[in-house]
């Protein structure tokens, strides 16, 4: 990295750097970037092979089981069966947590669950099938569960680096504190676990795309047109990915409307992202009208919105069972990074963060099944730490004697508490097995023998 003095700037309707007071702006240095980046890739992948090897496809705890295998499924029922039954066993459908259907007289693979994920899987597929042949294996081999995990790692770095690039942009800091931004909300919340331990669930596939699409809207729509295509684009997929991510994709564009209005009066915005969604959504629509006849199906029957009347809002945010906040020590920051979003001009954008997790929060509520399985944590909540990554950043490189005295009080407690997250995260037992929603004991008891005290 190389260090300059900030000269005051104006705004260049990039969303320029707001911190205008002359200190010193840290500037990386690709080089060192690409070096960090892929020792944390090798670092990484080394530990989650490590881990997995001790579930190998066909158990329950594997990372090809139930949602898992519904998203990955596209890949082997495209390429090798043409999404016919007639190639795919009963036994593999039950190895693999009959997360997908075989329909013998239609003779047709059924999924429910989104194609977006197997997208972003497609390249680790490709090189999996290059390493055993050409469909010589039933597509869910040892190998393909390295390739996925791979996968999953490397999105993971990528989606770290965008989003450094993205707020560094924003508000220019020091080294320390994308590391420790990163260290908190990697670690202090429940993105570590859909990276390592379930990188097929499409939590970091949903992450990395709305990382992308912030990136392209921080550095550089107006000036970049790849960057425009960039960001329509990455709407696209995380639309696809998951639709009720739509409320995360009107936030980014009401953050466009308050900071560039003039761009979305522009037809051609609209048009890119009309293509965009035509290019993104034509494999989903021609899969539908494959194997059910219609462009257009709500694939999950009746697994709806059933509680909307009376959301499980405190148990979805709170329950040691697979509560929010139970399972992500870093939200303690939240309010004071908000606090100092405010004191950087950012008022309108806290509240529509606020808004966002608000709406996603009663939606996630209102599930039939708000737990959402065996899971770590509010899952569906995974892709909001892009958001939360601001606020987070901001309180860290607040600037001040105050600032840098109370930083080294509570920066030690929120890494002790990430570590503590991590350690919960390594040894969770994938569900949990508590005998209601507020079993704290069964809560406890988890993380002690997590931390070795049991």
């Amino acid at each position: 990295m190389t260090v300059t003095e900030e000269q005051p700037e104006e705004s260049d309707g990039n969303m320029a750097p707001r911190n205008t007071t002359g200190r010193k702006i840290f500037h990386w240095n690709t080089r060192s970037v690409a070096l960090v980046a892929l020792a944390t890739f090798l670092v990484g992948l080394f530990s989650s092979w490590n881990y997995h090897k001790k579930y190998p496809p066909g158990t329950w705890e594997s990372d090809f089981w139930a949602d898992a295998s519904g998203y990955y499924v596209y890949l082997p029922g495209f390429f090798c069966h043409g999404f016919r039954a007639a190639g795919m066993s009963d036994s593999l459908q039950h190895a693999t947590g009959d997360a997908f259907n075989l329909d013998r007289g239609k003779d047709r693979i059924l999924d429910k669950y989104s194609i977006g994920p197997s997208l972003l899987e497609l390249p680790f597929y490709l090189i999996a099938e290059g390493i055993t042949g050409r469909c010589a294996t039933n597509g869910f081999s040892v190998t393909h569960q390295r390739s996925m995990e791979a996968g999953g790692m490397f999105y993971w770095v990528l989606s770290l680096v965008l989003l450094g690039l993205a707020l560094q942009r924003l508000h220019p800091a020091a080294w320390w504190v994308p590391v420790a931004t990163f260290a908190l909300i990697t670690f202090g919340a429940n993105l570590f676990y859909y990276v390592l331990r379930m990188p097929g669930f499409g939590h970091i596939y949903s992450f990395f795309a709305l990382v992308v699409a912030f990136y392209a809207m921080v550095t550089g729509l107006l000036k970049d047109g790849r960057k425009n295509w960039l960001f329509s684009f990455a709407c696209a997929l995380v639309l696809l990915i998951r639709p009720t991510d739509a409320i995360a994709i009107a936030g980014l564009h009401l953050w466009l409307l308050w900071d560039r209005p003039s761009l979305l009066l522009k037809w051609s915005f609209w048009l890119r992202h009309t293509v965009a969604m035509a290019i993104v959504w034509a494999p989903q629509l021609m899969y539908w009208r494959y194997v059910h006849g219609s462009w257009f199906v709500y694939s999950y029957g009746h697994e709806t919105f059933v509680n909307w009347r009376s959301p499980f809002i405190a148990e979805f945010l709170f329950a040691p069972w697979n509560g929010w906040f139970t399972h992500a020590p870093v939200l303690l920051l939240i309010p004071f990074g908000f606090m100092s979003m405010y004191r950087q001009g950012l008022k309108r954008q806290v509240w529509m963060i606020i808004g966002a997790l608000a709406i996603t929060v009663y939606l996630c509520a209102s599930w039939w099944d708000w737990q959402f399985g065996c899971s770590y944590g509010s899952r569906p909540l995974v892709q909001y730490l892009v958001f939360l990554a601001l606020p987070v950043w901001l309180l860290l490189a607040k600037q001040g004697r105050g600032a840098a005295r109370a930083r080294w009080f509570w920066l030690p407690l929120l890494l002790v508490l990430a570590f503590v997250n991590y350690r919960n995260m390594m040894e969770f037992p994938s569900c949990f097995f508590g005998e209601h929603a507020w079993d704290w004991g069964t809560y406890g008891r988890n993380i002690a023998k997590a931390m070795g005290l049991e």
